[in-house]
C-alpha cells in the first residue's frame, strides 16, 4: 500500500543522516524512552493547555542536547524546521475521548496528540527500543537499516524486469502504429503495466527516504529505471482516448483513478478510456485503435508539446504522420528543418525495428 505523500514528508525528518535521527538512534542505544512533539514555533501559544508544566528552553537544536533531555520525564517540544528546542520535560495532557489502537501510555498519548493537533508526534519506546511516528490520523514504525536495504533491493530488481517487459511492449506498440494495426487490448495492456510500475515506485519512494543518505546509490537507480515512465503514460492516454483530450488534467484523473482500481482489468480500463461500448475481452481484441501521435512526437522526436498539438491536429494520427514528407511537416506552425527532421528520423527509427 501506497504511503501518503504528507507523510512521506514527515519521514524524511527522521531519515539517517539528519541530526534529529542520530539525537533518536542515541536515545534508542541509551534504552531511553523519550516522546517529541515537532510542531510550528507559531502555533505553541494555542497548544497551551494541551502542554503542562515543563521547562520553555527556546535553543538551538542540537542531537546531544535532545539526548540529555530524553533522560527526563515529560515531552520534548522542537519547533518544525528542526533548528530549536522550544521545551522539555512537558507533561501533555490530550483530550483521553480521542480513540487510540495503541497500549503503553507513552504510545497511547503520542497517538492521541498527533490525531487532536494534526501535528508530527515522535515515540521511542524504551522496552521494544523502536521509533513511531504519528502525524494526524497515520502511524508509521521506522524500520531497521538492514531490513530497508535488502527490502529496497529486492523491490528495485522487482521493478526492473517490469521496465524491461514494459518496454519490449513499447517497442512491439512501435511497430504496430506504423503498420496501423493497434487494437484496443494492445493499448490498456500497456497502460496497466505502466499503472502498475508507478504503484511499485510509490511503494518504494518511502523506504528509499527513510534510508537518506544510506539509500543514495537506491535513489540514483531508482530515477534510472523510472525515466519518462510517467510522461510515456500521460502520452499513451492522451494518443489513446476515444475523443479528444482537452484539458490535460483528465489525464491526471485517469491515472489516479487506474491507480486506486485494485485490480486493473483491461475492460473496466478501456471504460476508463472512453471505450464504453466494449464488453469483452474478444472485443477488445478486434477494436481497432490508432494513435494520435502524442507519444512518438513527445518521447522519441522531443518535440514541445505546445507544437505537438499543431502537429496531431494538421495529420490526426501516426500512420498519416508516418507517411507524410519532409515539406508536409514544414508546415506545420512552430516545425522547421530541425524539428521535421526530427519527426522523421523518430519515423525511421521505428520502421527500422521492423526489419
Amino acid at each position: 500500500m501506497a504511503i501518503p505523500q504528507e507523510l512521506v514528508s514527515k519521514i524524511k525528518l527522521l531519515a539517517p543522516g539528519t541530526k534529529l535521527r542520530k539525537a533518536l538512534d542515541d536515545i534508542v542505544l541509551a534504552n531511553f524512552g523519550a516522546l517529541v512533539v515537532i510542531l510550528n514555533e507559531e502555533k505553541l501559544e494555542g497548544y497551551k493547555s494541551l502542554f503542562q508544566s515543563g521547562f520553555w528552553l527556546d535553543i538551538p537544536f542540537m542531537p546531544e542536547k535532545l539526548y540529555e533531555l530524553a533522560k527526563m520525564d515529560g515531552a520534548i517540544v522542537i519547533d518544525d524546521n528542526i533548528t530549536k528546542i522550544l521545551a522539555a520535560n512537558v507533561h501533555l495532557v490530550p483530550d483521553a475521548s480521542i480513540p487510540t489502537s495503541e497500549t503503553g501510555t507513552r504510545h497511547r498519548t503520542a497517538e492521541r496528540v498527533a490525531k487532536q493537533i494534526g501535528e508530527l508526534v515522535i515515540a521511542v519506546s524504551k522496552r521494544r527500543n523502536v521509533i513511531s511516528l504519528y502525524y494526524k490520523n497515520y502511524r508509521y514504525i521506522i524500520n531497521d537499516i538492514n531490513f530497508l536495504i535488502t527490502r529496497v533491493n529486492q523491490a528495485l530488481n522487482t521493478l526492473e524486469k517490469y521496465r524491461q517487459n514494459f518496454d519490449k511492449m513499447i517497442l512491439n506498440l512501435d511497430i504496430l502504429e506504423i503498420e496501423n494495426r493497434v487494437n484496443l487490448i494492445d493499448v490498456v495492456e500497456i497502460i496497466n503495466k505502466g499503472i502498475e510500475i508507478l504503484k511499485i515506485r510509490e511503494e518504494i519512494d518511502p523506504y528509499v527516504i527513510e534510508l537518506g543518505v544510506e539509500g543514495r546509490l537506491a535513489s540514483m537507480q531508482l530515477e534510472e529505471i523510472m525515466v519518462d515512465m510517467e510522461d510515456i503514460i500521460r502520452n499513451l492516454i492522451l494518443d489513446y482516448y476515444k475523443e479528444d483530450i482537452e484539458d490535460e488534467n483528465m489525464v491526471e484523473q485517469i491515472i489516479n483513478t487506474l491507480k486506486n482500481y485494485k485490480e486493473r482489468r483491461p475492460i473496466s480500463t478501456s471504460r476508463l478510456l472512453g471505450y464504453d461500448d466494449v464488453a469483452n475481452i474478444s472485443q477488445l481484441s478486434d477494436y481497432h485503435v490508432q494513435s494520435r501521435g502524442y507519444r512518438l512526437l513527445r518521447n522519441v522526436a522531443k518535440i514541445p508539446m505546445n507544437i505537438t498539438h499543431n502537429v496531431v491536429k494538421a495529420f490526426g494520427n501516426v500512420f498519416s504522420l508516418s507517411n507524410a514528407d519532409f515539406s508536409a511537416l514544414k508546415e506545420v506552425e512552430g516545425i522547421g528543418e530541425k524539428r521535421a527532421t526530427a519527426i522523421l528520423d523518430s519515423i525511421n527509427s521505428m520502421r527500422n525495428r521492423m526489419k
